[in-house]
């Protein structure tokens, strides 16, 4: 026999399951379609950093091969004796091949004749019958001397022992491990074909073995084989084999499922492998690894518990049940692999996991809500735009999981299993910076190649385009999403697309909205505008700049290592802010910082505190240009404003129209203490006074204060906006001020648009009595807004106020934006069935009074489907062209929808609507379905 010895990297097999998986999907082919699996001899160990292979080769003397690997078989095969020959050709190797065909040939020779009542007599008489055989095979083994030889001291049925046990069907019981997981929503585990097993770790879920007899606990040598990445090693934790052996050992489980099955008579998996996996929350006594148990066993059917622990890497786990025969004292391998990966995530639910979260009514929004909310305009104007997460679609885990992959360069390792780890990785990867990221920002106006930053409406179709394209979408920006800045790299839509992917990996997340944002470039935490003696701004040294707002998201997990660190338990658990901005050229991610260090000043503590403590209560300072600079004026209140949220409802919530209740959560309270109390000013003090400029910034140098009055009403687009500048002498004395307040086009992340002038005004020499406030106003045009402002419609309030008696200038600034009016959506009046077709109408209206909206196009995305010829689909968005929406004109358009039929344990669809212009922002819209039961 000639032996061709072939080493493989495990690498491969994951890449050939990959490529079979797309194969299928890409042709619509079943699973089991073609040959399923191949055949080859194996050792009787597996190497931790390779597989060896042995493929008999048969030689003209027809010698044997090896002992028979195999692969899993489609479901309810017939057995072995069943089957035709002609089915294994191809499969098998020859020399098993004829073996098979042999004991086939003996099942199917015809019994003799049996013998009853009416002829046993006869033929006693007439023939000698033999009615027992001894063989005495203790008595001659001794006096052959071969009673050394084990198998002739043997209790066991031979036929049964030559017989090794082998796998003909394997249940993972998708539907149901996926509802007590909390993983049915996704998509994968409920399509009729092929479905995805998707589990949580810390958790138990169920498998069922059927084999071609029923199993022996003394006669089967049983092994559950996991493994995940390209080298599986124990000593890594993407390698664990659990042996089946009787016993009572559960210190696997949790202290609940303890209690409640050690009193059971019970047979357990254990894990042979020299390692073993410890919680980060050693809440128990009892060790965490891997394990399983039977749960019942029925004639040749075995279902079995397995358990993985609460730590286990994130990702897609293969597995195989390898069973062991001994023969002329070698171990023979029969190895069955599934088919399919199971894919094990994040567990919330969980009290020993790092994300869990006692509330879990907080779940429905954090993890299992598909909708969500996101605030921006200005602290002044605030606005909404809903945002379709969709974690649970078809293919958005597997980009999920792709991306975690690649941000750890497609190696596995115990980091996965680290929700600090994944947010950080998470956050850097969304971006196009340094990674070949997802979006890719641009800021010029061009997007003629890609989308309209302000036209994204969810995430799943710039995953879907990504996974398709294998290239960074075009195009992202910051208020879409989170913003992103250095040089201005916003990218909102990478923000939003993150929720989305944290969602899906089990990682409890929101999304945040910081107003007036500061974007610190040189961790001073002090936000630092230089102005010359006209009270114009120094460009070339204004680096810091104050957003209209800024997003970034929220993730929920505790830390256990920052206890360790501080030797404080429990301070730092909870929420955590991760930015997937790229804040400067360098720094490609952000976070997670908890929230209670921002809240404290703790800026050492966490990643990037100092930054993300900035943005949110950084002293706002003006400084006149000079060497040394001078101080004129520093403002406590000026960041942070209104932080925001969705109300976590679990559902929808409609849009915000300035009413909190039902819609906005206010975070502020969260990221701060309340502004200007005296444990804010220590906690600012303790933190900005480790930054360059620290002791120069709570100084009053003058008796007089400027202030921005409120707006009367939200300024809306196509309607002028009434400015107010409020100058308070706190003094004992007159004072006679000269204010000028100028409003400035601006990008959303604060930068000028060149020089343009939108509106200003001069007060000279104006009286101000002591204790006296005054208040001076300026009105900016609503066609001077449009022509020079871009589509974000945001505007800079600047007021330089000249104090008599006085040698510095007090300068006070403020951003603004307009609003832009929303779509009305209607539908169906009640509940409706899934499938059903319904009309949507959505009425659109044209704001301006002069000047028509040009190249419309009004898009459609969410849990429907669109019956409209009208209408294109691609990358799971629909788009239909529009004739131009004159000045002032309102027009309703009716189109035909279909709420899917999957997610099917869902009662919600939800439908996104949006309309892009030339000449302003998207207009969107949104409308909730609700199923009948």
């Amino acid at each position: 026999m000639k032996l061709l010895r072939v080493e493989i990297k495990s690498s491969l097999r994951s890449l050939r399951s990959r490529f079979a998986k797309m194969y299928r999907r890409m042709y619509g082919l079943p699973k089991y379609q073609g040959k399923a699996f191949s055949v080859f001899p194996t050792k009787p160990k597996r190497s931790s950093e390779s597989r060896i292979v042995e493929n008999s080769l048969k030689d003209a003397s027809g010698t044997q091969g090896q002992p028979l690997s195999y692969c899993f078989r489609p479901r309810r095969w017939p057995r072995p004796s069943e089957r035709d020959s002609s089915v294994w050709e191809g499969l098998l190797a020859p020399e098993s091949l004829d073996k098979l065909r042999e004991l086939r040939a003996q099942r199917e020779k015809p019994a003799p004749p049996s013998l009853d009542d009416s002829n046993l007599a006869s033929v006693k008489a007439e023939c000698l019958l033999v009615e027992d055989l001894d063989l005495h095979v203790r008595e001659n083994a001794e006096e052959h001397h071969t009673d050394l030889f084990e198998c002739t001291d043997r209790d066991q049925d031979p036929q049964l022992v030559d017989e090794c046990l082998l796998v003909e069907d394997l249940d993972l019981h998708v539907r149901e491990n996926a509802e007590e997981h909390h993983t049915d929503l996704f998509e994968c585990t409920d399509r009729d074909q092929d479905p995805q097993l998707v589990v949580r770790r810390g958790q138990e879920f169920k498998l069922t073995l059927t084999f071609q007899r029923p199993w022996n606990s003394e006669l089967d040598d049983m092994h559950l084989v996991f493994w995940i990445g390209g080298e599986p090693n124990p000593q890594k934790g993407t390698y664990v084999d659990m042996k089946l052996e009787e016993g009572k050992d559960i210190g696997y489980m949790d202290d609940l499922a303890y209690r409640a099955l050690q009193s059971s008579d019970t047979l357990f998996f254990n894990i042979i492998s020299n390692t073993t996996t410890t919680s980060l929350l050693p809440q128990t006594n009892h060790p965490r690894e891997w394990g399983a148990r039977i749960l019942s066993q029925s004639e040749n059917s075995l279902t079995v518990g397995v358990y993985s622990p609460p730590d286990v890497i994130v990702g897609e786990w293969e597995y195989a049940v390898r069973t062991i025969k001994v023969k002329d004292g070698k171990d023979e391998n029969y190895e069955c692999e599934g088919s399919e990966e199971v894919i094990i995530l994040l567990n919330p639910w969980c009290q020993d996991d790092q994300v869990y979260m006692e509330d879990t009514d907080y779940l429905k929004e954090y993890i299992l809500n598909q909708v969500g909310l996101v605030f921006c305009g200005s602290y002044h104007s605030i606005q909404s735009k809903p945002w379709s997460y969709d974690q649970f679609l078809e293919g958005i885990l597997d980009a999920s999981l792709h991306l975690l992959r690649k941000a750890n360069d497609f190696e596995v390792s115990a980091s996965m299993g680290d929700p600090v780890y994944i947010a950080r990785a998470l956050s850097r990867i969304m971006n196009n910076l340094g990674d070949c990221g997802v979006l890719e920002g641009r800021w010029d106006g061009e997007y003629s190649d890609g989308t309209r930053p302000v036209s994204w409406m969810g995430s799943a179709p710039i995953l879907t385009e990504y996974m398709e394209k294998g290239q960074p979408v075009k195009y992202g920006q910051c208020w879409v999403f989170p913003g992103w800045a250095a040089p201005p790299s916003s990218l909102s839509t990478w923000r939003r697309a993150s929720p989305l992917m944290a969602r899906a990996l089990g990682l409890p997340c929101r999304s945040v909205t910081n107003f007036s944002s500061a974007h610190d470039t040189d961790l001073t935490m002090t936000i630092d505008r230089y102005v010359d003696d006209n009270g114009d701004e120094v460009e070339n040294k204004n680096n810091d700049s104050v957003w209209n707002f800024h997003v970034w998201n929220d993730v929920w997990m505790l830390r256990p290592d920052l206890d360790r660190l501080t030797g404080k338990k429990g301070k730092y658990d909870g929420w955590h802010a991760v930015d997937a901005t790229p804040q400067e050229l360098t720094v490609f991610q952000c976070g997670p910082s908890p929230l209670a260090a921002i809240k404290e000043g703790d800026v050492h503590i966490g990643y990037d505190t100092k930054f993300i403590f900035a943005e949110v209560n950084a002293e706002y300072c003006n400084w006149k240009d000079g060497s040394p600079p001078v101080l004129i004026s520093s403002n406590s209140n000026r960041v942070g404003r209104k932080i925001s949220t969705k109300l976590p409802t679990g559902g929808f919530v409609g849009y915000y129209n300035g009413i909190d209740e039902g819609v906005r959560q206010d975070l502020t309270d969260q990221y701060k203490n309340p502004e200007g109390s005296m444990t804010e000013r220590v906690i600012v003090k303790k933190a900005t006074r480790k930054g360059k400029l620290g002791n120069y910034l709570f100084k009053n140098n003058t008796d007089v204060q400027i202030s921005f009055d409120e707006l009367d009403e939200r300024p809306r687009v196509g309607q002028d906006v009434t400015l107010k500048v409020s100058a308070r002498n706190t003094g004992s004395e007159t004072r006679s001020v000269s204010l000028r307040i100028t409003v400035r086009p601006i990008n959303y992340w604060g930068a000028f648009r060149g020089k343009d002038v939108i509106a200003t005004k001069l007060f000279d020499k104006e009286p101000l009595e002591a204790g006296q406030t005054r208040s001076f106003e300026l009105t900016v045009g609503a066609d001077d807004i449009l022509r020079l402002c871009d589509e974000s419609l945001s505007m800079k309030v600047m007021a330089l106020c000249s104090v008599q008696g006085f040698k510095e200038p007090l300068f006070h600034s403020d951003e603004l934006a307009i609003k832009t009016p929303g779509i009305r959506c209607s539908g169906p009046s009640g509940s409706v069935d899934a499938g059903e077709t319904v009309d949507l109408e959505m009425t659109l209206k044209n704001p301006l009074s002069k000047q028509a909206l040009t190249g419309c196009k009004l898009k459609i995305q969410g849990t429907v489907l669109v019956d409209d010829d009208r209408f294109t689909h691609k990358h799971a968005r629909y788009t239909a062209d529009l004739d131009d929406l004159q000045p002032g004109e309102v027009r309703t358009v009716s189109v035909k929808i279909r709420p899917t039929l999957l997610p099917k344990n869902s009662q919600e669809r939800e439908v996104n609507v949006g309309l892009e212009t030339r000449e302003l922002p998207d207009f969107v819209g949104n409308l909730h379905i609700d199923l009948n039961i």
